[in-house]
């Protein structure tokens, strides 16, 4: 690819706490150019249109022209913006995520010090070295894109496999939900599918079907007459007694007594 050194606007260090004066989030504002930021710590959060991410000092900001953003306090980083409406560099700045992950930060930090050293000069031998060095950057950005790019996908692929497990989970209880059957089903090793079903849902595997179990039990408690043995098999517990334990364990009380107070509580009502 072909690309022309853009027309840098400004670059330098940008402190939150002296722009805001002392306001925790900034106001909503349209960006005109390309913002390109390096987090020099970790904290707050910067919003760019409809995605929010809370800032990192290994993940870079682009803001594209046109964008809505603002950022909540505490945030500090190198920036440059640049002003470019058209060419190759444009379409691909313009297709860069909005945040992208690297494992360079030390790298980047280099460049930015250089830039922002050679920029400030203004003579033009400077100019050209800070226009090289603000293409490394770029370089560097567009390298990472790749791998971030590449992590949402398989992120997004989880998310679609994990919410595939959900629903079959809850529309087949008596079926066997071992760990190994539900990743075998969705594809992956069981020791990386109990990673992103705990990330994702918040419970491991185990957890999440027993709870739903239980909530289906609850249901059939009330609403229907069926013994408690027949309840235990209908919800997939390998036994009367082991549903009886899971019960209690998970609601404090026996399936019996859960039953006994909810009839009790509607027969109050129903006075």
């Amino acid at each position: 690819m072909k690309y022309e050194i853009p027309e840098v606007i400004s670059a330098g260090i940008y402190d939150i706490e002296l722009a805001a004066k002392g306001r925790a989030l900034t106001n909503n504002r349209k960006t005109v150019m390309f913002e390109i930021e390096l987090p020099l710590s970790d904290g707050g959060i910067s919003y760019v249109n409809s995605e929010e991410r809370p800032i990192r000092s290994d993940t870079l900001i682009c803001a594209k022209p046109g964008q809505i953003r603002h950022t909540r306090a505490p945030f500090s980083c190198y920036y440059m913006h640049v002003m470019i409406s058209e060419g190759e560099l444009y379409e691909t700045l313009v297709g860069l995520p909005n945040f992208i992950k690297t494992d360079k930060k030390e790298k980047y930090l280099e460049l930015f010090k250089r830039f922002c050293r050679h920029w400030e000069n203004g003579t033009h031998s400077e100019e050209l070295i800070s226009g090289s060095v603000m293409l490394e950057i770029f370089y560097h950005l567009i390298t990472d894109a790749k791998g971030t790019t590449a992590r949402e996908r398989i992120k997004s692929n989880n998310y679609a496999a994990i919410e595939s497990t959900v629903s079959y989970i809850k529309e087949n209880l008596t079926a066997e939900l071992s760990l190994e059957t539900l990743a075998q089903r969705a594809g992956f090793s069981a020791i990386y599918f109990h990673k992103c079903f705990k990330a994702s849902v918040g419970m491991t595997l185990r957890e999440y079907v027993e709870a739903q179990r239980i909530k289906r039990a609850t249901m059939l408690l009330v609403q229907s007459d069926m013994t408690l043995t027949e309840i235990a098999y209908e919800c997939g517990f390998s036994s009367q007694s082991y549903f009886s334990y899971a019960f209690r364990r998970k609601m404090g009380m026996t399936p019996r007594e859960y039953a006994a107070r909810l009839w009790e509580r509607y027969e109050t009502d129903e006075q």
